[in-house]
């Protein structure tokens, strides 16, 4: 319930990260509500990071990842989502264990495999079902840039990746199918130049506003070769200016007559044949 969306930008040059900042349970407590802590995490020097799902899990998942990223030296992309792939794995795996071996008495996952033959037919079934339909409620969505150039990739359940490099932007939450629309509706590709690409990038995220779940609050990165760069308040109010200065234009357009009455005049003509 959610919008975090990547966009490759300057000739695949840069990366332009992108998020809201809404936190939604909808569970037992159905809340929502605006977060103070971004979504958006800095990796390394050269990589960013926004989440969509279970905020808890992935704070468990990034602390972990956080570690391995740390040792390594001038990190290539492909390298740090490895690195992410691996953690996804052993947090989902931890989980299966303290959720469905454990508590019967098992200590580990290697355990009920070497037990499973001599296992009730019925228990041991139902245990492997539980195993085979856990998922982590948790989509990752990569961001970063290496000697090879800007690079967006995306790691979900089970651990599994995957590069959106040959598109130029992806997205992960509720707000998808409204900010992808409008990245195609906007024929984005990376060659754009950064400036139209932030404001192209920012009209997705707040179309996708439309979608539950999605917060008006946004954060921004842009990620180079000089690093992460986080927006601050004022930066992201500029942005949010120029956006509406440019939806007001395209207001301005729809309530002008001109069009209409060349519509209209058009579908007389064809209406009298």
């Amino acid at each position: 319930m959610t919008i975090c969306l990547a966009t490759i930008c300057d000739e695949g040059k840069q990366v332009i990260l992108m998020s809201d900042t809404m936190i939604t349970e909808d569970g037992h407590l159905s809340i929502e509500f605006e977060h103070k802590r971004p979504k958006i995490i800095k990796l390394a020097d050269n990589c960013a990071v926004a989440t969509a799902g279970d905020a808890l899990v992935h704070t468990e998942l990034f602390e972990a990842v956080s570690t391995d990223v740390d040792k390594l030296k001038e990190p290539k992309i492909s390298g740090i989502v490895e690195n992410i792939v691996n953690c996804f794995a052993d947090l989902r795996l931890r989980k299966i264990q303290e959720q469905f071996i454990k508590r019967r008495g098992i200590p580990d996952i290697e355990t009920f495999y070497r037990m499973q033959q001599s296992m009730m037919p019925d228990i041991a079934l139902m245990v492997q079902n539980d195993i085979d339909g856990y998922g982590v409620d948790l989509d990752v969505l990569v961001a970063g840039v290496d000697a090879t150039g800007a690079h967006i990739h995306y790691v979900g359940d089970p651990g599994t990746s995957m590069t959106w490099d040959s598109i130029g932007y992806h997205a992960v939450g509720s707000g998808t199918p409204h900010a992808v629309t409008t990245l195609i509706v906007n024929d984005y590709n990376q060659g754009i130049p950064l400036n139209k690409a932030l404001l192209i990038t920012y009209e997705a995220k707040k179309i996708a506003e439309r979608a539950p779940g999605v917060g008006s609050n946004t954060d921004v990165a842009i990620i180079n070769n000089d690093g992460v760069k986080m927006f601050n308040s004022s930066e992201i109010q500029t942005l949010d200016e120029v956006y509406k200065k440019k939806a007001e234009a395209e207001l301005a357009w729809k309530q002008e007559q001109d069009w209409e009455n060349g519509l209209e005049e058009l579908t007389r003509k064809k209406q009298a044949e």
